[in-house]
Order: C-alpha cells, then structure tokens, then sequence
C-alpha cells in the first residue's frame, strides 16, 4: 500500500464530505438549479477518493524515493499559478475567454515534454470546451456566468 495514495484518497474522500455539506446549505429548487452540479460534484469527489482508497490498498508500496520528482512540483505550482490567474481574470474577461484561456495554458503545462504539444488542437479544444459550458450554464440552466466583453453580442 503506498501511503502517499491513501491520504490522497483520504483527503479527496473528506473534501468531497465537507463539499457536500456545503452543497447541502443551498436554496434547492426543483428539478435542475444551483444547487445540482455542486451535489453532483460533491458525490463524484467522494467516489474517486474512494476509487484511490481502493486502488492505493490493491498497490505494492514503491522503494523509489521521489517518483515525480521536481518536474511535478513545477507543474503543480504553474497549475496553482494559472488557477489564480484564472480566478483574476474571470471578471474582467467573462467566462468563455478566461476559461479557454486557461484551459489551453494547462494543457500546454500537462503535455508530455517529450514531444512538441500540438498547439492548434489545444486552442481548438479549450475554446469549444468553453463555449459548451458557457452555453450550457447560461442557455441550458439558466444560470448566468460573467460574459465579460462577449455581453453584448449574447441575448
């Protein structure tokens, strides 16, 4: 069993807890509302800490000190970094770019360094991934999410 595995699934499973207490305290509707992707969320982090809990008891424990050494302390501090930048450019620039702007940067972070990443398809792919969530929330939920400089082009 690799202890690194358990409290990973130990701290997903109680992040999951402690979010679906919080999903918990929202004014409920009924049928789809504010509400139904944070209890939906909230259940799927509770079932893949569980998964890892399960998985990290089926593993042999590993003798290699440090697995991921310092490149995957890099990207988890460029992730926390685009993460933030996310969060600071959320208003100003609406949702749909700043989330496509930050999905494009991560999968430049996440990509294989062994090979040249694919630039186009990665734009490609964070903008359609953006404009499927916006459309969805925004159309499909009727939940609004900032439109930054696109407001005056949706209805």
């Amino acid at each position: 069993m690799r202890l690194k595995d358990v409290i990973v699934g130990l701290a997903m499973t109680g992040a999951g807890i402690a979010y679906l207490r919080m999903a918990g305290a929202l004014p409920a509707k009924e049928g789809v509302d504010a509400a139904t992707v944070p209890f939906v969320l909230a259940w799927m982090m509770i079932g893949l800490g569980l998964i890892e809990l399960v998985g990290a008891s089926r593993r042999p424990a590993t003798t290699a000190g440090a697995a991921a050494g310092w490149g995957g302390t890099v990207t988890v501090v460029l992730t926390l970094l685009l993460i933030a930048g996310f969060i600071a450019a959320l208003r100003p620039l609406g949702f749909p770019i700043a989330t496509a702007i930050y999905l494009f940067l991560q999968f430049m972070v996440l990509a294989p360094r062994a090979e040249r990443p694919p630039v186009a398809l990665y734009a490609g792919l964070a903008a359609g991934v953006a404009a499927v969530i916006f459309a969805t929330f925004r159309y499909g939920f009727d939940l609004l999410l900032p439109a930054g400089p696109l407001v005056a082009w949706l209805s």
